[in-house]
């Protein structure tokens, strides 16, 4: 794949990872057009409209997309269902999805161009789930309508044409956060096998006092500061931050896992606190394909659109997903 990515495995992972210099193509867009994630002087209602930045007028081109109102424990949930206009590795498999913001902003619209690329160049259909967000809806909402989805894709595999020993949740940021949650949970549960985690520069801590929280304070996508309001916003008074439902990296059993597709990059305050996640995976024993832009920023996925390096990256991961995805 083109790009300036590095690609490592379970058994050659580095100890650390380091950003280089953001790629100007990007760094320029960010500039005019950016938003900021967590910032204290806009409401959250402001943050929500602000993200219809990422909505394109010419999005990536796919087969078709469908529409679920799934019956869940708060209420309806909807659903879109991404297929590809042709078949290709993981034909048959199927991603869901839980989409970033910090649990507070995102929409399946702003996602939209991001889903449409897992899907048309890994070949698996893709459910993005419209899950409720905070303040509205505190903690554990979202990992419960997360959850909810990931058991009914698979009680309803055969029905919606999709190989129930193929099916793989990710998410990125907040989403990600989610992705480590849920999947830790479905083990201790025994629920139903993963065959792919993919936590894209997931929340795997709030992290404040590591070099890369230090050094991307500010001047990107999500900053460190903005950790603050979605931990208020998303947590009741009465919930242990701490708990590994909450904090992922604070688990004490990694091993057991399915295996994953860990993306990471340099211009992100999570990127140490995320790296750490992926070395305990490995650590335990879990297969992993771990893939580090150093050159990007948080949430470049949704910049795709706007940026031809940001299109690679996710295109990179698509293909992946194909790769890890395809039936044997």
């Amino acid at each position: 794949m083109s790009g300036a990515s590095e690609i490592f495995t379970s058994k050659n992972l580095p100890s650390k990872v380091e950003r280089s210099e953001k790629n100007p193509e990007l760094a320029e867009w960010m500039s005019r057009n950016g938003p900021v994630l967590g910032t204290h002087d806009e409401t959250v209602a402001t943050q929500r409209r602000n993200h219809d930045v990422f909505i394109t007028k010419n999005p990536y081109k796919i087969g078709k997309i469908e529409h679920l109102a799934l019956n869940g424990p708060y209420g309806t949930i909807p659903v879109r269902v991404y297929h590809a206009s042709k078949p290709g590795p993981a034909h048959g498999a199927a991603l869901i999805y839980l989409h970033g913001g910090g649990f507070q902003v995102g929409s399946i619209d702003q996602f939209d161009n991001a889903m449409r690329i897992f899907s048309e160049v890994s070949g698996c259909q893709v459910y993005i789930v419209d899950y409720r967000l905070s303040p509205e809806y505190q903690w554990p909402t979202q990992i419960t309508e997360g959850e909810f989805v990931v058991r009914w894709i698979f009680e309803n595999a055969k029905k919606i044409g999709v190989d129930e020993n193929r099916i793989a949740l990710g998410g990125d940021s907040a989403g990600g956060n989610m992705t480590c949650t849920i999947t830790q949970k479905l083990r201790d549960e025994g629920g139903p096998k993963l065959a792919l985690q993919i936590p894209i520069y997931p929340e795997t801590k709030m992290a404040f006092d590591t070099k890369a929280a230090v050094e991307n304070r500010v001047g990107n996508y999500v900053e460190t500061a903005g950790l603050f309001q979605f931990l208020w916003n998303l947590l009741p008074p009465s919930v242990d931050y701490s708990q590994p439902y909450v904090t992922p990296l604070n688990a004490k059993d990694f091993s057991n896992l399915p295996r994953a597709l860990f993306v990471n990059d340099g211009f992100d305050m999570l990127r140490d606190v995320g790296h750490e996640y992926a070395r305990k995976l490995a650590a335990a024993g879990n297969d992993l394909v771990y893939i580090y832009n150093a050159d990007l920023t948080h949430g470049f996925i949704q910049m795709a659109p706007f940026s031809k390096r940001c299109l690679e990256a996710t295109e990179e991961i698509a293909y992946y997903i194909g790769e890890l995805l395809k039936a044997s």
